[in-house]
Formats: C-alpha cells, sequence, structure tokens
C-alpha cells in the first residue's frame, strides 16, 4: 500500500509539472513528501506516548536520529541498513503509574491516525485548490492515507506493524506477563528505580530470552553490583558476558555496540580494582559509545587521571560525565554515575595509603 502510494503521488504531480526531467522529478518530489509524512506518523506516535505521561527516549525519521534528553536534544545522522532505510520508530518507556494496556494502545494508534487526519485535511484542500497546488495537496493525502493503511495491516517482518502491536495490546490484560519483563524494567529505571531495587524474577526472565535480553540483563546486574560498590563481585559478571556471547554466537548480528559497552564498563571495573589505567578502555573510535553512553567516555578518562595522580583533571572528567547522566532521561542512570563519582574521588586516598604501607622484610 505504501509503494502504491508513492506511485500516485508521483503520477499526480508528474500530471500537472513540465519539466525535462520527468518522470524522474514528479518521484523525486513524491519521496520527499513521503518524508514529510514519515514525520507526521512518527510524530504521531510521540504525541501518543507524551499524552499519557510516558517518557520517549529515542526517535528516529529514515536517516535522521534522535537521542532525547533532558535539554538540548541530540540529532545525528545515522543511515539505516538496507531494507530499514525509509522506516522510523519512537522508542518510549511506559508509565508506570498507568496500567499498560490503555497507554500503548493510544501510543500504537497514534502514528497511523495522525497520517489519516493530515490525508483527509490535505484531500479537502487539494480538491479546494487548483493546478499544481493541488497535485502538491492530493500527492501528500495519497502518502499519508497509504502509509496509515500500510500501517494498520498486521505484518511481522523486520519489526512489527502498528496493526499487529494494536491487536496485540488490544488482546492484552495482565501487565505482569513474564514476556513483558524488559517493559516493566526498563519502565522501572526510567522512573528513578535504583539497579539494586528492580525484581529480580524480571532479570532472570530476561538472562533466559532471546538476545538482546541476555546483555540487558547483564547490564542491570552490573549496575547493581557497581551501584552498591562490589567492584570485585562485577568481575565475576564478565565471565557470565563470555559464557553468554558463546552460546549465542549465532544471533550476534547488530550487537556489536551492546557488547561493546559492557567491554568497557568491564574493563573499567578492572582498572579500578587493580588500580592500573592500562586496563581502561582505549579504542573509541565507534561513535555510538558517545552517542548512547555520553557520560561513559569521561567517567574512564577520570578514573585515568586519578590513577596518575591528577586530582583536578579527574575531578573535571567527573564534572563532564556527571553532566551527561544528568542531562538522560533515564534517572537511574543518574544516581548510578553520582555513586561511581564518589567512589573515584575516593580512590586517591586509597592509592596513597597503599603507597605508605611498609614493605616485609624476611
Amino acid at each position: 500500500m505504501g509503494l502504491a502510494g508513492w506511485i500516485g503521488a508521483g503520477v499526480t504531480l508528474g500530471l500537472h509539472l513540465r519539466f525535462d526531467l520527468q518522470p524522474f522529478l514528479s518521484m523525486i518530489l513524491a519521496s520527499g513528501l513521503g518524508v514529510v509524512a514519515l514525520v507526521v506518523h512518527e510524530g504521531g506516535h510521540y504525541l501518543g506516548a507524551r499524552l499519557h505521561h510516558m517518557p520517549v527516549l529515542m526517535m528516529r525519521v529514515a536517516a535522521v536520529e534522535v537521542q532525547v534528553r533532558r535539554r538540548n536534544w541530540q540529532i545525528r545522522w545515522s543511515p539505516q541498513l538496507k531494507g530499514r532505510r525509509l522506516g522510523g520508530y519512537v522508542m518510549a518507556a511506559t508509565n508506570c503509574q498507568l496500567p499498560l494496556r490503555k497507554q500503548m494502545l493510544w501510543f500504537v494508534l497514534m502514528g497511523p491516525l495522525a497520517n489519516l487526519l493530515m490525508g483527509l485535511v490535505s484531500a479537502g484542500l487539494g480538491w479546494l485548490t487548483e493546478g499544481l497546488m493541488s497535485a502538491f495537496f492530493l500527492a501528500f493525502a495519497m502518502l499519508n492515507l497509504s502509509m496509515a493503511l500500510a500501517n494498520l495491516v498486521p505484518t511481522s517482518r523486520i519489526l512489527h506493524s502498528d496493526g499487529m502491536l494494536l491487536i496485540a495490546w488490544w488482546l492484552h490484560r495482565d501487565d505482569q506477563r513474564a514476556e513483558l519483563a524488559e517493559v516493566r524494567l526498563l519502565a522501572m529505571s526510567v522512573a528513578g528505580v535504583a539497579c539494586e531495587q528492580l525484581p529480580d524474577t524480571d532479570i532472570a526472565q530476561l538472562s533466559q530470552g532471546a538476545m538482546p535480553q541476555p546483555l540487558i540483563a547483564i547490564g542491570y546486574r552490573l549496575g547493581a553490583l557497581l551501584d552498591r560498590g562490589d567492584f570485585r563481585a562485577a568481575t565475576q559478571l564478565e565471565q557470565n558476558l563470555e559464557a553468554v556471547l558463546q552460546e549465542h554466537a549465532q544471533s550476534l548480528n547488530g550487537m556489536g555496540t551492546l557488547i561493546t559497552l559492557l567491554r568497557v564498563e568491564f574493563a573499567f571495573v578492572r582498572a579500578y580494582l587493580e588500580q592500573d589505567a592500562r586496563h581502561l578502555w582505549d579504542d573509541w573510535a565507534n561513535s555510538d559509545l558517545d552517542w548512547f553512553n555520553p557520560w561513559l567516555r569521561p567517567r574512564c578518562a577520570a578514573l585515568r587521571a586519578f590513577l596518575q595522580g591528577d586530582l583536578q583533571r579527574g575531578e573535571q572528567y567527573l564534572q563532564q560525565a556527571l553532566a551527561a547522566a544528568n542531562n538522560s532521561v533515564v534517572t537511574t542512570i543518574r544516581r548510578s554515575e553520582a555513586l561511581l563519582a564518589d567512589s573515584l574521588r575516593a580512590l586517591p586516598a586509597a592509592v596513597q595509603s597503599k603507597d605508605l604501607e611498609p614493605e616485609c622484610v624476611s
């Protein structure tokens, strides 16, 4: 249906455009209007989330990716893989204070509904105007209406369509279903529930799920240990990570950034425990690391500075890490980074005390 709308829009524009580049110009213009229709669609999902106070975390429209922050949202150009180049999404956490069914139904429905309303308005304007202006309005109407209908068809290819999700959430009755563990954990983390207070049954459920859920479970467990300051127990989780990667070796496509983020954290833990900056991660070529966790690199730099005895620079890096964490919409991250900052500030005294210990002479 989406392809039919694009072709129909191109033909409608082509009947009114008189240029030597036809039919290419009309198809290019139709593609541009299609991107605008996609903005309308994802904007509808965003409004659906905000209507029920669901915190929005990320959004994408074609190659434009948006990282939602408390202040100064981040935007980057990030082309998608083949097959999803013109796709989009809105990633939001659910509101812990409301039943899942109602908020998710509105969140899913508002995307096609926005296209439907925009399509009807554009069709009306196309009917009231004439010539090229009428053609643009009618073409935009075709694209919006076809996008609304295409998304309402229940399909499950790369991602579930809005129609498939609507059916699933319409039939939903139990918010405590095991398969919704990831949804509950994300909602609690965004709401500020500390990692060590997250329900272990949900984390255990993630550990048994399909990728990337076992990796996410390791991340939650690592966060709980670091919040408690139990760095030594955190090192044991690294063995669990390697076991998970070996067990799911055939399902790691697209997991590279998440795996690297976990490896960076474990390198940080080793460097802290052994008080040796050589263990710190030093390959930051992957821009996704700073995109998803902008507090991670300055925190690692702070540890390096403290281990080298440069307390002033270490504190400067810590302030950068804390500023990035405080700008996150995930409330738990702010608390976790503040606790880690306290651990790092205490490190110089521990290093100095270790250096002053008398050597045993036999």
